[in-house]
């Protein structure tokens, strides 16, 4: 009875040694491989996504209206719902040549608000508003006009400066045009990079 006894500890041990030691010498993924999806039914899956799938100048992000750079639209919270249409940027302060910076627009009103592809961004120099420098010369489009489905919500543009822009230490300006309840209208956001 106490060499069954004996018998099963053992076995316990050594198959919770192996199942341990199987966890600990998943493979790593690189840059010249796909991510690693290890594991079994027995055990917890890991997930390794590459340094090559974070790079800088990849976004990685899934748009609602890629066109317009629409990250997403969502139900307005209660906390803009008193406020007028506004716009600004996520953070006050980014860092130098940035890749993109995300916008919030809030539309509290029952109005369908519209826009299209266009934006702009302009830096503080001289006393004046100025684009920057440009990386990549840049198409230029008619705008067109995409009309969300319905109003109060709360949108999160993600713009790609860093793609097409030089973005040294200064003060940043996005604009965007958008249609509301018939009207024409323009918001702006500034932001500052150092």
């Amino acid at each position: 009875m106490k060499s069954i006894i004996l018998f099963i500890t053992l076995s316990s041990a050594i198959c919770i040694s192996c199942s341990n030691k199987r966890q600990q010498l998943q493979p790593e993924a690189t840059p010249d491989k796909e991510p690693a999806i290890t594991g079994g039914n027995d055990t917890a899956t890991n997930i390794r996504i590459s340094s090559q799938d974070t790079l800088p100048d990849k976004d990685t992000i899934v748009y609602d209206i890629p066109e317009c750079c629409l990250w997403y639209a969502k139900d307005l919270p209660d906390e803009y719902k008193d406020k007028p249409v506004s716009m600004w940027a996520e953070h006050a302060v980014y860092w130098e040549n940035v890749h993109a910076v995300n916008i919030f627009v809030s539309n509290p009103t029952n109005a369908q608000l519209s826009f299209g592809r266009y934006w702009d961004i302009d830096v503080w120099k001289e006393e004046k508003w100025v684009s920057p420098e440009m990386k990549v010369s840049c198409m230029i489009w008619p705008d067109d006009e995409f009309i969300m489905h319905k109003g109060i919500l709360l949108h999160c543009f993600r713009f790609p400066v860093g793609k097409y822009y030089h973005l040294p230490k200064g003060k940043y300006r996005i604009s965007k045009p958008f249609g509301l309840a018939g009207k024409s209208i323009e918001l702006n956001t500034e932001f500052e990079i150092k």
